[in-house]
């Protein structure tokens, strides 16, 4: 969205919507006098209700750039997820074979497969930690920006 203040801005990393403006507008009443004015999702300045559509159809374009970066975000996390879980099934096999039948099948801490099981357990913890914060960031940012779509194309972009 084109304001005074960063009308010579591309960057459409800072747009954050938080919820749909029209459901937080809710039962109130608005004065008809009252100037409308928005807050540019990019910069953080005021710009009044007299947007142009060109102004509208920026902020539509750098909403969907947000959608798009937090669907990737999604599948990141998802994969680190996956991957996490399969390090931390193969940690627990080796687990158990640290589990020597020459110890009475007591857990050895000096042999090599209780070295990987610690090894693939802390990647698996790590993995999983990372791929949750990006799986919950993706959709969080996803839900907000389709939020904001949505009042853009219902023409109750209030915010």
């Amino acid at each position: 969205m084109y304001c005074t203040h960063c009308a010579k801005k591309i960057d459409e990393t800072k747009l954050e919507a938080k919820q749909s403006s029209f459901a937080s507008l809710g039962e109130q009443e608005v004065a008809e006098d009252a100037t409308v004015s928005y807050v540019c999702p990019r910069c953080g300045h005021l710009i009044h209700s007299n947007i142009t559509e060109e102004e509208t159809k920026s902020l539509s374009r750098a909403a969907h750039a947000q959608v798009q970066r937090a669907r990737n975000n999604f599948a990141m996390g998802m994969g680190m997820t996956s991957i996490g879980v399969i390090l931390g099934i193969i940690g627990m096999l080796f687990f158990m074979l640290a589990k020597k039948p020459t110890n009475q099948y007591q857990l050895t801490t000096n042999c090599a497969e209780f070295w990987v099981f610690l090894v693939l357990v802390i990647a698996a913890v790590i993995l999983l930690g990372v791929g949750a914060y990006f799986v919950l960031t993706g959709t969080f940012r996803k839900k907000a920006n389709e939020s904001l779509l949505q009042d853009i194309n219902n023409q109750t972009f209030i915010q």
